[in-house]
């Protein structure tokens, strides 16, 4: 047995069988091949990349390394690793139910970790032990419990033990399908196809059919002790959900396959190996698309899971993530940033190495977007660390700083042709009131020129004789005009003063303009911290959490992953003779990451790991949309962006529902169910918004 794998026409066939195949000369199952775990295939496409394994192909690195007959499975380490939960995405051990199973169970073996496959999913009535429970118990005591329980339930000795036979490998439990059928055959009676008809029932969740099947169980016993305690064993827990055992025994050793490669490799190729499938950044060549809101949350988690992912590195860093064994943290793969293409990124490794972004400008010319993003990404905080610090300023402010010194096209000279750019700036003196004026008036002449003409209307006319000799006008074709020539000398002569000043003031204003158009470019590509950076450029924050200094005492904010899964009630109200439960509610924050439009929900980062947060359709449609406003000219345009962008902080106000935060607020509850936060002040306050722009 291993992993199951299901051909073309439905059929499942076994690793073992294909293995079989395979040493028969028999190639009809090749395709199988690429139904293996994809985690599994990347990393020992990761490991042949290092020279770790062989360079062979998937089957036989397969059948070598992680085949069931080749893993010891009586090595210590795997249920070790199993119970403490610290190997990450072992396969249906990974969600908070299957670590909980698995630190409660503790399994020490494939047969007692098929049972925890299991049972993870059996349910329990409220107020009764639960199969997880009981398999703990009676693993503790010794199956001795099992044994003096049968006989308090009057069960005769060939049915103890039968019962003996087909529940101690389980501690007692009935853990799977085709334990009951044996159970119901060899205790009750059953033939072969009314057990295979009692499965179905089960596993088909037939509810109806369910009275008549308790019915039939119960016909074959002549003690109704007997009976009650054959159907809470073998039957009842199953009515939910169940597995057969050619289901969760193959789902067992891929758990177990994913562990082995922990034990025997150095984690990071495996921890790289589920970041990159994770993210769906499966395709590391060009061509694939990007989906940044998956990557934000795979990197979200992996983080939260203790393992360190890297910046990206200008003369490392390839399409895809890789493992940097050296410094045991996973490479940030440049595919994964915001607007870089695949045109720069190969570029940028054909072109390699690099001395400075000075270097890299000459060479690779991305565009001001990518460039952008890549310093905010720290791609080039290597290269320029030690001039950085000689400076006292950190790496990538410095990159920025000099980037946007070269985009920000700073001048060299100045003349009355960059009047108009220091009458923007507020660069020009008092003094030269009447010059700002004339320069003004002479930017209006020049878009009513006609033939040799200016053509003027009532501003031109009260403007030019409330200053200048009304002898110079004329009058073509009923309009007040002035000849172009007359008012070109005009103008020369009335702004030779500005000139003058220039020249006086050259190197000053020359300096005061250059950092103005450095400090506009600063504000608009470089505003914010270099964690916000981070997440605009690499979806997640290498350096500390932007709320990370947030008063979460002084506002009531809650740890997700220290909240009850279930919801706590608070108290109850009667509505039409019904008890309505009203549940004690909490407030978490976090960083959106993403969105999912079909199940109105965001993922966001929280200062503990990555929590999904559900709202009801209408809500997450109000502050969802974008908003826009119909401008004079007809078009339209964006007064506010969702609220659920990647990089929004927010906070919501709601329960926890097993691995899901609900928002949810009452009457009595002070606060709302969405806030954004604008602002973190330097002692730990929050600047919150609830109210979307209205317009005027």
């Amino acid at each position: 047995t291993a992993s199951f794998m299901r051909t073309p026409s439905g059929d499942l066939i076994t690793c073992y069988d294909l293995h079989k195949a395979e040493a028969a000369g028999d190639t009809k199952y090749d395709f199988l091949v690429t139904e293996i775990s994809d985690k599994i295939i990347k990393c020992f496409e990761l490991l042949k990349n290092d020279g770790k394994v062989e360079n062979l192909g998937l089957r036989d690195l397969y059948n070598k390394y992680i085949h069931p007959e080749v893993i010891d499975t009586t090595d210590k380490r795997i249920w070790e690793h199993l119970a403490a939960g610290d190997v990450m995405d072992v396969f249906q051990f990974s969600t908070g139910v299957g670590l909980a199973i698995a630190k409660k169970l503790k399994p020490k073996d494939p047969m007692e970790m098929t049972a925890a496959n299991a049972m993870m999913r059996l349910m329990s009535e409220k107020g009764k032990e639960s199969q997880q429970d009981r398999f703990v118990r009676i693993q503790k005591v010794g199956i001795g419990a099992f044994d003096r329980e049968m006989r308090q339930a009057n069960l005769n000795e060939d049915m103890i033990k039968l019962m003996h036979k087909h529940c101690d490998r389980y501690y007692g439990c009935c853990a799977i399908q085709e334990q009951m059928m044996e159970i119901l055959m060899d205790v009750a009676n059953f033939t072969l196809g009314e057990a295979n008809s009692a499965r179905k029932v089960v596993a088909k969740k037939q509810m109806s059919k369910i009275p008549d099947l308790r019915a039939q169980v119960y016909e074959r016993f002549d003690d109704r002790k007997a009976a009650d305690y054959v159907w809470e064993v073998a039957v009842a827990p199953q009515l939910g959900y169940a597995f057969s055992l050619n289901h969760s025994l193959p789902y067992s050793f891929v758990g177990i396959q994913s562990i082995y490669f922990v034990m025997n490799f150095n984690p990071i190729y495996w921890n790289t190996a589920c970041l990159i499938v994770n993210s769906g950044a499966t395709d590391e060549e060009a061509g694939g698309q990007t989906d940044y809101g998956k990557i934000a949350k795979a990197i979200g988690d992996i983080i939260s899971s203790g393992i360190k992912v890297s910046l990206a590195n200008i003369n490392k860093s390839g399409f895809g993530f890789a493992p940097d064994v050296e410094n045991n943290q996973i490479l940030f793969g440049m595919k994964g940033m915001l607007n870089v293409g695949d045109d720069i990124i190969a570029s940028i490794i054909e072109n390699r190495p690099y001395y400075s972004p000075k270097d890299f400008l000459y060479r690779v010319k991305p565009s001001k977007q990518a460039m952008i993003s890549l310093i905010k990404s720290g791609a080039f905080d290597r290269l320029e660390k030690e001039t950085a610090e000689e400076l006292g300023v950190h790496p990538r402010l410095y990159a920025m700083g000099y980037y946007l010194s070269v985009v920000s096209e700073p001048k060299n000279k100045l003349t009355l042709q960059n009047f108009n750019g220091l009458i923007q700036r507020d660069l020009i003196p008092q003094s030269l009131d009447f010059q700002k004026r004339v320069f003004n008036f002479n930017k209006y002449l020049k878009t009513r020129k006609n033939n040799e003409y200016y053509v003027f209307d009532d501003i031109c006319t009260s403007f030019y004789e409330k200053y200048f000799d009304a002898e110079n006008l004329e009058v073509v074709n009923g309009y007040v005009c002035i000849p172009q020539v007359k008012w070109d000398k005009i103008y020369k002569k009335e702004m030779d003063e500005a000139r003058d000043w220039l020249k006086e003031n050259q190197k000053e204003v020359l300096n005061e303009l250059n950092f103005s158009l450095f400090k506009e470019a600063w504000d608009k590509y470089a505003q914010g911290s270099l964690s916000a950076w981070e997440m605009e450029s690499l979806c997640f924050y290498y350096n500390e959490h932007e709320l990370t200094k947030v008063n979460t005492t002084k506002y009531g904010i809650s740890n997700f992953f220290s909240l009850p899964e279930e919801p706590e009630v608070d108290y109850y109200f009667k509505r039409n003779g019904k008890e309505i439960p009203i549940y004690k509610t909490h407030k978490i924050i976090g960083t959106v990451l993403s969105k999912n439009d079909s199940r109105s929900s965001i993922s966001i980062l929280t200062t503990e790991g990555v929590v999904n947060v559900k709202f009801t359709k209408e809500y997450f449609a109000m502050f969802g949309r974008q908003l826009s406003e119909i401008q004079e000219d007809g078009s339209k345009k964006v007064v506010e962006k969702g609220w659920f962008k990647r990089g929004t902080k927010v906070m919501c106000t709601g329960f926890r529902r097993d691995d899901m935060f609900v928002t949810k607020t009452y009457k009595h509850t002070p606060t709302h169910q969405l806030y954004k936060i604008t602002e973190v002040t330097e002692n730990g306050d929050i600047v919150l918004t609830h109210d979307r722009y209205k317009g005027e």
